[in-house]
């Protein structure tokens, strides 16, 4: 009797580890709200929260944006999402280690989407199509047209394939740099075809949103000697861009020149 209730504790006990840490991993920040133009909800364990700045996001989080409403989300593997308006994206699974890579799964359910993506094999899920990329910068829609759900992928940078979210359709499709594809529900994939400019500068333009502040410490100017301060000059530096299209954020630096 006693041999069977050590077992039973021990029993006991191996669950409650497993299911510590299996709690500890899901509360893992695995990224945060790096700006937010109007008005995003995040939606964790059936609440909704008004979004932030700065907010942490831990997996499973989902992630809405309002009507004229946008909002940028930096990853620990460097990767960003931007979110235009109308938009929602589920953080469906994340493995990140810094020796290893990892993976990562965002389910694009609704709207617009840039992904510039990070240290990870990336996938976006949508309802009609996958996207599996790694160190590229996609641009993805998810919607409907004549009442059928669709999927478009833009590539603009490395490459991108394309599957079907319909098991019953086989086969990929290879997107390189400025191409395009677009999957209908129930319908084999299409060929990819070279992205009309005036559509990647329309996701671009829809998934845009001003870079948060950047600040630089200006140095003191040094003095040389007794014949006063050294000549100091004040150059611009290139713009920073997280990502194609995003308004640029001048930055000053003074340099000292003896």
């Amino acid at each position: 009797m006693r041999l069977f209730m050590n077992k039973i504790t021990f029993l006991f006990i191996i669950i409650f580890i497993f299911a510590f840490i299996g709690a500890a991993f899901a509360e893992e920040n695995i990224g945060k709200v790096l700006a937010l133009k109007g008005k995003a909800v995040v939606e964790r364990d059936k609440k909704k929260l008004t979004a932030r700045k700065n907010q942490n996001l831990l997996l499973k989080d989902a992630v809405s944006t309002m009507k004229a409403s946008r909002t940028k989300m930096r990853f620990i593997d460097d990767s960003i999402l931007t979110l235009g308006e109308n938009s929602k994206v589920a953080i469906k699974e994340y493995i990140y280690s810094k020796d290893k890579g990892g993976k990562s799964i965002f389910n694009l359910l609704d709207g617009k989407m840039r992904s510039v993506v990070g240290k990870t094999k990336f996938e976006i899920h949508t309802p009609t199509a996958v996207a599996a990329a790694r160190g590229t910068i996609i641009l993805s829609e998810v919607g409907r047209l004549a009442g059928k759900l669709f999927a478009t992928f833009i590539c603009l940078e490395g490459e991108v394939i394309v599957t079907s979210a319909d098991p019953g359709i086989q086969g990929n499709k290879l997107l390189k740099a400025g191409m395009m594809i677009t999957v209908f529900e129930k319908e084999p994939l299409p060929e990819p075809t070279k992205a009309p400019p005036a559509e990647i500068e329309k996701l671009k333009k829809e998934t845009e949103i001003d870079l948060y502040e950047i600040s630089i410490k200006r140095p003191k100017p040094r003095r040389i000697g007794t014949r006063g301060f050294s000549s100091v000059r004040t150059v611009g530096a290139p713009p920073i861009t997280q990502q194609p299209g995003a308004k640029a954020t001048p930055i000053y630096i003074i340099m000292n020149f003896q």
